[in-house]
């Protein structure tokens, strides 16, 4: 009871918005109750609210230990690693294939890997401008992917734009 009233508080905190206070609640649950896979969802949530993606990965990856049909998670995990630039490697779809939010999950990792084949062709043309079009693309879904970050860097600098080259890397 303890645990799941901690939770109702982080939950609380995290519809307010204040993801500082809901991750200090929900590490108490998980302090408290640390085999119930809901809690290390919510807090993989609250992470990726503050942009702590590695720890978010960390707790959406124990959730799913704990729980492995646990859609919501799932689509936290997906996100995570989506953030990381990482190719879809979870269930949603087998799991429950009428939800919307999973298809456009699944939706979004294609848009990046379309990104991506396309920025590879484009470099190797040399077209940087491109490449730097389709980074930036990348980005909007995987904004901590350091591999995107670096390539839209080495190409603002061949482009000559070394302030933003910089700024990038």
């Amino acid at each position: 009871r303890e645990a799941e009233s901690f939770k109702e508080q982080g939950n609380a905190y995290y519809a307010k918005k204040d993801y500082n206070e809901a991750y200090n609640y929900y590490t108490k649950a998980i302090d408290t109750c640390p085999n119930n896979a809901s809690y290390y969802g919510n807090r993989a949530a609250t992470l990726m609210m503050l942009g702590r993606f590695r720890e978010a990965l960390g707790d959406a990856q124990q959730s799913v230990r704990l729980d492995d049909s646990f859609v919501r998670v799932l689509i936290v995990r997906n996100d995570c690693l989506q953030s990381f630039g990482e190719k879809m490697r979870c269930r949603l779809l087998e799991l429950d294939h009428k939800n919307t939010q999973a298809q456009q999950e699944l939706k979004n990792a294609s848009t990046v890997l379309e990104y991506e084949k396309i920025a590879e062709v484009d470099f190797e043309k040399r077209d940087f401008r491109k490449v730097v079009f389709c980074m930036d693309r990348a980005l909007e879904f995987a904004p901590a992917c350091h591999r995107f970050k670096i390539l839209k860097a080495e190409c603002l600098a061949l482009l000559g734009r070394y302030p933003e080259a910089q700024s990038v890397a």
